[in-house]
């Protein structure tokens, strides 16, 4: 009798465990299916908005010749920079997609900081100025260079210094810093005196799709792929992000590049 109830609980035992791994190669298809689709929708899409953009910025420039009313040039404008954040969106809705497909690969090469990092405060300066914030940098000029890819760099940091000047009341300070620690790593810290997040919100933050409801996040819509899709560019190079936050006094975000990324200088 004893025989027969131990074979009966390995049987049971065998078969919850198929299920398990029944179920998780469902879920595992069925994202890899929202993946791929997700990234032929977004591939679909960026072609006739590439033309919409282009022709927006035809008339708004009256390549060839006067439009005839300022109204249609400021409507022209109007579809071009709504045309110009629709293609933003729908091309880090296409990276995470791919990187969550496991399909994005990085284009390496030997990166200066200190370069990267004027490049993209250049891109910000007039929002930030607008906003009435103090944007700092601090870049050690003996600092390593990165093995990583240029354009995801670059991604990372505007989509990190967007977020701090959305989020950053008028007169607020953000200083991007870049240093070595004590383990040889490559630190890249973005610290502002914004909104903040609350302990609690912060995974939801960090996920896909995630959106925090506040007084000033709801002045600024978005996919909420910004954090999630920075997140993943750093893993894809290895490194780690570390966000920090408290409601009302501001959020520091730490980009990790590990050891086997440092290299000399460029």
């Amino acid at each position: 009798m004893r025989l027969a109830k131990s074979a009966y609980d390995i049987t049971e035992r065998h078969q919850a465990e198929l299920a398990l791994i029944h179920a998780k190669e469902q879920a595992d298809f069925a994202n890899r299916s929202k993946s791929e689709f997700l990234a032929n929708m977004s591939h679909e899409l960026r072609t006739p908005l590439n033309a919409i953009i282009g022709f927006a910025e035809i008339i708004k420039g009256q390549m060839f010749g006067p439009v005839g009313s300022a109204q249609y040039i400021e409507y022209a404008g109007d579809i071009f920079d709504s045309g110009q954040l629709l293609l933003s969106l729908i091309n880090d809705i296409l990276d995470m997609s791919k990187i969550e497909a496991g399909k994005r690969a990085l284009v390496e090469a030997i990166l200066n900081i200190e370069q990267i990092v004027q490049s993209v405060v250049r891109l910000v300066a007039a929002r930030a100025k607008f906003g009435k914030l103090h944007l700092t940098t601090s870049v050690p000029k003996d600092l390593p260079a990165l093995r990583g890819e240029e354009r995801a760099l670059k991604q990372i940091l505007t989509n990190l210094l967007t977020n701090a000047i959305k989020f950053t009341p008028e007169g607020g300070d953000i200083k991007m810093t870049a240093y070595m620690d004590e383990k040889g790593r490559l630190c890249i810290k973005l610290a502002d005196t914004g909104i903040g997040i609350a302990a609690e919100d912060i995974p939801l933050a960090l996920a896909p799709f995630g959106q925090i409801e506040s007084a000033l996040s709801r002045k600024h819509q978005g996919t909420g792929l910004g954090l999630p899709l920075t997140k993943a560019l750093v893993e894809l190079h290895d490194g780690t992000l570390d966000l920090q936050s408290k409601l009302g006094e501001g959020t520091t975000v730490t980009l990790i590049f590990p050891v086997e990324r440092v290299v000399g200088k460029v």
